[in-house]
């Protein structure tokens, strides 16, 4: 039996488990950026776009929770980035994060021909398909992969 790394780590004990088994410490650890056990959420290797609140209570400020006492610590239960929508994916990045693509204006650029350019412009390009949509969906999910999501602006 070989020394646990979890227990070390987590609990600054030296702990050995049986051959076969897993360590009940790193089993108990709980992510809350990818909705799993088994690491901690600074360990996470999905890309984070934001720390999602662990319990309801997180989301009511500090000085208020003092004032009106309140302990409770209810959990939110957060689908799995399987379970999740693009839509789900974007309403989590915040309004700091967002890539505009203009299109309009005194040139007249078509939304198509904007996205075509932001694709081509990007390092590794973005592969480009037939239909504007498609377009749209590729550079959407690109944006999410990346921490960021899209607006499309028309100018006048």
């Amino acid at each position: 039996m070989t020394t646990c790394a979890s227990c070390k780590s987590a609990l600054g004990l030296t702990r050995s488990h049986p051959e076969g088994t897993s360590c009940p410490v790193l089993a108990s650890l709980w992510c809350s950026t990818c909705s799993c056990y088994g690491h901690t959420t600074t360990s996470c290797s999905v890309v984070t776009h934001v720390t999602r609140p662990r319990t309801l209570e997180e989301l009511i400020p500090a000085d208020v929770r003092a004032r009106w006492g309140i302990k409770t610590q209810t959990v939110i239960v957060w689908p799995t980035p399987s379970e999740m929508t693009l839509e789900d994916k974007e309403r989590e990045i915040g309004e700091g994060s967002v890539i505009e693509i203009r299109h309009g204006g005194p040139l007249a650029i078509k939304l198509d021909a904007a996205l075509r350019v932001f694709m081509k412009a990007q390092r590794p390009k973005i592969e480009t398909v037939h239909k504007m949509e498609g377009n749209l969906l590729k550079v959407r999910m690109w944006a999410v992969a990346q921490g960021k999501k899209i607006r499309i602006l028309q100018e006048v």
